[in-house]
């Protein structure tokens, strides 16, 4: 300390700002993080890993526009680089943008094309507005690379369950339950496939496995039900469709009405 001066403030430097923004993004403190690259930027304006963990912050604390902005600018200062492509497409998903969403993961491929995440999420968008032949071919890339990823079976099932190519939704839900077998969701969809092809007997088995694994299991309850009535055995139908009644749904509660109250 100077005689007469108080202590010396020394500034902080564009990478101490880096780093301490780095450490609050550690910590999950993206408030503090986002200030600390704010802070960076002011300095640096030219630096393009700032502008990209302060889109990571920026859209971990839901500023999902403020995240787009961030990833142009790592876009406009490094064109080829696919990941500020790939988070851009997550925050446009978060937005319902999602043409430009499936535009912003086709650019990450174009730099990429092994870029499994790109094809995962793009294929989770294209089947989020109802694309889903191309959704299958996204899912399909990274099975390709990956054949036992349960997310992207799982959602390929969802896919060819939405246009009834049943059998291949079977398969795909069928490997989900090999590969993790307290998967409830693949369970129930499996039931549910099991019911539209008049399997009841299967069916029953499937979703019997959903109502062990979930603490609310209501629409197990409801397909369980309806394949217990086509199996004759109304009395187990009317106990299902009453306990999902009581939990508060309407399907269990009509055909618990219509069936069960004659």
């Amino acid at each position: 300390m100077i005689a007469g001066f108080g202590p010396i403030l020394r500034a902080q430097t564009a990478d101490q700002w880096f780093a301490t923004g780095y450490e609050k993004y550690e910590l999950q403190d993206y408030t503090g993080a986002i200030s600390d690259y704010t802070e960076c930027i002011m300095l640096a304006p030219e630096f393009p890993e700032a502008y990209y963990n302060r889109g990571l912050c920026n859209y971990f604390a839901g500023y999902y526009d403020a995240a787009v902005f961030d990833f142009n600018q790592v876009i406009l200062m490094k064109p080829g680089e696919a990941k500020a492509y790939y988070w851009k497409g997550y925050a446009l998903f978060a937005t319902e943008h999602y043409e430009e969403a499936i535009t912003a993961y086709t650019k990450a491929l174009y730099y990429d094309p092994a870029y499994n995440a790109a094809f995962f999420e793009r294929g989770f968008t294209r089947y989020t507005i109802g694309k889903y032949p191309e959704a299958i071919l996204d899912f399909n890339k990274v099975l390709q690379s990956d054949p036992n990823n349960t997310d992207a079976l799982f959602n390929r099932g969802l896919c060819f369950t939405a246009m009834d190519s049943l059998a291949d939704a079977l398969r795909d839900f069928s490997r989900v339950v090999e590969l993790q077998s307290d998967d409830a969701d693949a369970w129930y969809y499996i039931g549910y496939i099991y019911n539209k092809q008049k399997k009841y007997s299967e069916a029953v088995n499937a979703l019997t496995k959903v109502i062990g694994l979930e603490e609310d299991p209501v629409d197990a309850l409801y397909q369980r039900g309806f394949a217990y009535y086509n199996l004759n055995r109304d009395e187990e139908a009317c106990t299902d469709w009453s306990e999902g009644s009581l939990a508060g749904n309407v399907l269990c509660k009509e055909m618990y009405d219509a069936q069960c109250l004659k």
